[in-house]
């Protein structure tokens, strides 16, 4: 038998792009189901005038302008996304401080511009900014990544500038995010694992103080550890979307049938907790479905990663494959009681323009270099020669 040889080869990601168009059309479809019954309730002609459409239609546009940041994303040429790196971060940490003085309150949060009626989330878009100057900074100090100086402190004080902004909207939520990628992203670019280990703990305590020093979030953790207790107050959300997922049993009702959602019982209930929908209407198959779609984007990203050899692409691959996941994670892990609750929607999934356009930009980045960066692959001597179709191969030595 010949010895194995390592070769490059550039394979775009055919079953991400079909992936992320089967997500597409089942949070169109879900949105739908999820708000007919309530666009149509007399209380709400005002904002809908009825239309039991009303709420997919603004679904279907924010879904064309993330397919235009996807296509976007996927065709510009991969070196200019590294120049665009820190412009672009500097520009969203700019627009986050100015949306604090100017932004639009909503539920006690200051967190959007509304622009001709069209409200834009700044701090959706300074987690994919944020991503991308971390890989170009983590790629640039790759020889001194070892040193808590050159390797650590400057990331860590850009996260913390983008975290304080967050707070201050207030968004919990993506800082949690933030932070969880960065360390992410610092362990895979070969940072020394007691640094990691120390900014853990520093922000465990940093997290542990808001929340002891925060009536409002003291009672959001007591009512996470016993909803029911406090099911008519803050546990109201988490009773609800439990009892909708549990409902479904392993089918679910139908869509447009789930009683909690005609009820209206679920609150949020095409955005944060469209995945109790998904629950009570689709059922246990269907919750397993739409985990599993994020698991294959989680095992592809992250193969697609481990191989690259440069080390950008590398980095950023890792971070929004990783940006994509942990939002999908602590949205299913608030509708299921796993964790508190946090306002993050389903990417791809929930209702939501800022959060559609910055998931689908992040799939075309990660579309971008699979369809032309190289990675490293083992083959078979006899088998070096041959070339598939919309495959490149180029040889490395052994």
């Amino acid at each position: 038998m010949k010895q194995t040889a390592v070769e490059r080869r550039v394979m775009f990601e055919h079953g991400l792009l079909f992936l992320t168009f089967v997500l597409l059309g089942l949070g169109v479809v879900m949105v739908y189901s999820a708000t007919v019954h309530s666009a149509t309730a007399p209380g709400m002609h005002g904002a809908t005038g009825g239309d039991g459409m009303h709420f997919m239609k603004k679904q279907l546009l924010s879904v064309a302008v993330g397919l235009v940041a996807l296509v976007g994303a996927m065709f510009v040429p991969f070196a200019w996304i590294r120049k665009l790196a820190a412009p672009t971060l500097a520009v969203g940490i700019g627009a986050m401080f100015v949306v604090l003085f100017m932004g639009e309150e909503r539920l006690g949060a200051v967190r959007w511009f509304s622009i001709a009626g069209v409200s834009i989330q700044p701090g959706e878009y300074v987690k994919l900014a944020f991503v991308l100057w971390l890989a170009h900074s983590l790629t640039r100090k790759t020889d001194s990544i070892t040193k808590f100086s050159i390797g650590v402190l400057p990331h860590l004080l850009a996260a913390l500038l983008v975290v304080l902004l967050y707070l201050a909207q207030p968004d919990l939520g993506s800082s949690i995010i933030l932070g969880l990628v960065m360390l992410s992203l610092l362990y895979v670019a070969g940072t020394r694992r007691e640094y990691i280990l120390s900014i853990i703990l520093t922000g465990g305590l940093g997290a542990a103080t808001l929340i002891l020093t925060s009536a409002e979030r003291m009672r959001r953790i007591r009512a996470w550890l016993n909803p029911d207790r406090y099911a008519a107050g803050e546990g109201y959300q988490l009773v609800n979307s439990t009892t909708s997922i549990g409902s479904g049993g392993i089918f679910g009702s139908g869509l447009g049938n789930g009683n909690q959602n005609i009820a209206g019982y679920v609150p949020e209930s095409e955005t944060d907790f469209i995945f109790a929908i998904i629950g009570e209407e689709l059922g246990f198959i269907g919750c397993v479905l739409v985990l599993a779609a994020f698991a294959y984007v989680m095992w592809r990203g992250l193969n697609m990663a481990w191989r690259l050899r440069d080390h950008f692409a590398r980095y950023l691959a890792f971070g929004v494959t990783m940006l994509i996941t942990l939002q999908a994670a602590i949205n299913v892990g608030v509708s299921t009681g796993v964790l508190p609750t946090k306002g993050l929607t389903l990417p791809f999934i929930s209702m939501g323009g800022s959060s559609m356009v910055v998931m689908c930009a992040c799939m075309g980045v990660l579309l971008n270099i699979s369809r032309t960066q190289p990675r490293l692959i083992r083959v078979r001597e006899e088998n070096s020669g041959t070339i598939a179709s919309m495959e490149v191969f180029v040889r490395e030595e052994a």
